[in-house]
């Protein structure tokens, strides 16, 4: 199989309307290779708390957004749905700094799939967030 940024972005929309969610946060896509997806996004006012970093939030949805666009961009390009879903928060994005997340699909499964996900500040590489997604694809059996 083959699929193109452009490709994951038109079958993302589909599912997710991921067009409409990129406009809202400004996240541009990267780059995309079977179960690995790159965004970047700079960190504008509206999207933080009231101490002035990323909102814990925003920085949860990213993780979903992007891990399943992950998951769209395998050979299977199923969506599922989330069961589990955990953020280890390590340090604060402030606004102006332009933050790389990064998902990487580690296992999918007949019925599970699972990913990671990366929030790193784009100048120092220093770890923001770590996200763990565990998502339901279905079942493969015909009844």
């Amino acid at each position: 199989f083959r699929f193109g940024v452009v490709n994951l972005i038109s079958i993302s929309s589909a599912h997710f309307k991921i067009l409409i969610f990129t406009e809202i946060a400004l996240m541009k896509l990267l780059s995309a290779t079977p179960g690995k997806v790159v965004c970047e996004m700079k960190v504008e006012e509206e999207h933080t708390n009231r101490g002035g970093t990323l909102h814990g939030g925003l920085t949860a949805t990213l993780v979903d957004v992007v891990s399943t666009a992950a998951l769209l961009y395998t050979e299977r390009a199923l969506p599922g749905v989330s069961v589990d879903m955990n953020i280890t928060y390590t340090s604060a994005a402030k606004i102006g700094e332009e933050i790389l997340i990064t998902a990487q699909i580690l296992k999918q499964g007949r019925s599970i799939a699972f990913a990671t996900v990366d929030l790193t500040d784009k100048a120092t590489g220093k770890l923001i967030a770590q996200g763990r997604h565990t998502k339901y694809l279905g079942s493969n059996t015909s009844k």
